[in-house]
């Protein structure tokens, strides 16, 4: 007599290795996980590294936000590209002329350089950009490719007001922003003015998802207004004035108490589980908790706060 499996033991078997399946896929996806938010960490890493060596070649003073000097914008992404190995794009870029313009009589091809995308500023935890985001402006429209990171600007003071606080405008100055002290001032941050501290002061932060709005996880599928900070684009010169403005914990609306991945228009975002990257002045990396109080957060992302 031939031995064989009955159908009850063949289903129990099936049960058996569907069960196995449940338990390891999880696993499975959180090792994945954890393989890109090292991959993450690690650019930012080389993004800090990046910054320190650009301040090192001029004077220990960090490249700008942006630029909004006349015709001549661009964003903060741009002043690194020498220091990330992508010198040949930084070659072809035009300082003459503003980021979203493309002249093929005078050889300026800017916004085809701010469509490239970088790799070194994407998190591969985040959703891949379809490709260049378009927004109209100046009568035509403009293109460029996102990063999943950007320095901030400053702290929005309506959440200082939402707070209860009182800060000057000085206090309220992100690691980067130009705050010039006289005429003669070039309104670059120095190590000098990061009086809180480089260790203390965040240089560059995790804001994914854009240019799309994504609040608590979820898609609207709107363009981001720009309001607060750009579409997020690394040559985008409007990118350059992130604020930070905290939201509700359902990232409809700010300001508000959520500072870490409620709102990606608001605070600091990112598709990694219970919180976001960070890099530091000092070229530290870390991962923000999403559940930081709020204060504490607007203390490292303010240089001079007194905090």
């Amino acid at each position: 007599m031939k031995k064989a499996f009955t159908l009850i033991e063949l289903l129990v078997v099936i049960a058996i290795i569907g069960v196995l399946v449940g338990l390891l896929l999880p696993a499975v996806q959180q090792a994945r996980e954890a393989a890109r938010r090292l991959s993450c960490q690690n650019k930012f890493k080389q993004v800090a590294l990046a910054y320190a060596n650009q301040a090192s070649a001029n004077n220990n003073e960090f490249a700008p936000l942006a630029v909004n000097v006349d015709a001549k914008t661009c964003g903060w992404g741009l002043f690194l590209l020498p220091f990330i190995e992508r010198n040949n794009l930084y070659e072809q870029y035009s300082f003459d002329a503003p980021w979203f313009l493309d002249n093929s009589a005078y050889g300026i091809q800017n916004q085809t350089v701010a469509s490239t995308p970088i790799d070194d500023f994407l998190c591969p935890s985040s959703p891949e950009p379809s490709g260049p985001y378009t927004f109209s402006g100046y009568g035509f429209p403009m293109t460029a490719y996102v990063a999943d990171m950007s320095p901030i600007a400053r702290v929005n003071p309506d959440l200082i007001t939402y707070l209860g606080k009182s800060a000057t405008d000085s206090q309220l100055a992100g690691c980067l922003e130009a705050v010039p002290r006289d005429e003669s001032d070039d309104g670059l941050t120095s190590y000098a003015e990061i009086v809180d501290g480089t260790s203390n002061t965040i240089l560059v932060a995790e804001f994914a998802g854009k240019d799309k709005v994504w609040q608590n996880g979820i898609n609207t599928g709107n363009q981001i207004p720009g309001v607060n900070g750009g579409l997020g684009g690394w040559a985008d010169t409007t990118s350059g004035n992130t604020k930070f403005t905290g939201s509700l914990p359902t990232g409809t609306t700010g300001p508000g108490a959520c500072g870490v991945n409620c709102s990606n228009d608001l605070g600091l975002y990112s598709f990694h589980p219970g919180g976001a990257n960070t890099a530091f002045a000092d070229g530290s990396v870390r991962f923000i908790n999403e559940n930081i109080d709020i204060e504490t957060l607007i203390a490292f992302i303010t240089r001079n706060g007194s905090d």
